[in-house]
């Protein structure tokens, strides 16, 4: 992954995570504030998708990418037109299909935690890595999902199904996030990609799988949004079902994500990038 070019590089080290909750993220007060347009256009030349986000945040900026994230893209004119707009806009970066980010938050004990998980492994393999503001870390590594949502506590794992706050972005504190070193994004080893693996989804009962069987689009939305627990289980296999019969439609994704209400949009809508993404059974 190219990467525009950052005013000053901070003294760090190689990735590891003994060096996870450093606060290597330098003050927007530091240097120079930079063009956030000339990053963002510079991601977008080097294929990834950009969307703006709120000033000194993490959201979207609602007022130019009405879908949020779905709304981003490479395109440099909209990306030069969002810019115009919005010069102090953050920016967001879609990890590309087969990228995996490991964002490690500190604040919920993350480096902490992320210390006990590696430790056996002699710690993060070093890797394309970005200081965010709040003293957290961004590593990106290359690996085939499906992924579960949370490596452990305090490290959430960003995917193509999201996005991360990219450099130079300054963060709610006025610290900017900026990149550790020039690497590049290295493959994630097997056990780190064993550790970042969705777990399988649970069978289905036998009259759950039944009434799957053959269900029309009507009959799939019911039945995600019947009474009862097991919700997540239920739209996983709604998903597989439709993907399996002759593909999931954005009609039928948007009722399902209404069905799933009680999860939350962003939780249904991760479960249902989940389900299309599972591998198809042998």
């Amino acid at each position: 992954m190219s990467s525009p070019q950052r005013e000053r590089r901070p003294q760090t080290e190689a990735p590891s995570t003994g060096t996870a909750n450093r606060q290597a993220a330098e003050s927007a007060s530091d240097y120079t504030a930079p063009d956030l347009m000339s990053h963002a256009l510079a991601y977008a030349r080097a294929g990834l998708d950009v969307l703006p986000l709120t000033p000194g945040g993490k959201t979207p900026l609602g007022a130019l990418v009405a879908h949020g994230k779905d709304n981003a893209t490479h395109d440099a004119e909209q990306v030069r037109d969002w810019w115009v707009q919005c010069p102090t806009a953050n920016i967001g970066v879609r990890p590309a299909a087969g990228v995996v980010v490991v964002d490690v938050d500190p604040r919920d004990g993350g480096a902490t935690n992320l210390v006990e998980l590696t430790r056996p492994h002699g710690g993060l393999t070093p890797t394309r890595t970005a200081w965010t503001g709040g003293g957290g870390l961004h590593a990106w590594y290359r690996a085939g999902g499906p992924f579960k949502a949370k490596l452990c506590a305090g490290v959430d794992l960003k995917h193509r199904t999201g996005y991360v706050v990219a450099p130079p972005s300054v963060h709610l504190n006025g610290r900017r996030y900026v990149w550790a070193n020039d690497l590049p994004i290295a493959e994630a080893p097997p056990w780190l990609v064993a550790l970042m693996a969705a777990p399988p989804p649970r069978p289905l009962s036998t009259v759950s799988a039944g009434t799957f069987s053959g269900a029309n689009d009507g009959g799939l939305v019911r039945l995600v949004a019947a009474p009862g627990g097991d919700r997540h289980n239920r739209l996983f296999w709604a998903v597989r079902r439709a993907v399996e019969r002759d593909g999931l439609t954005a009609d039928l994704r948007a009722r399902l994500v209404v069905a799933a209400a009680s999860l939350g949009d962003e939780e249904a809508e991760r479960t249902i990038d989940c389900a299309i993404a599972w591998p198809v059974a042998a």
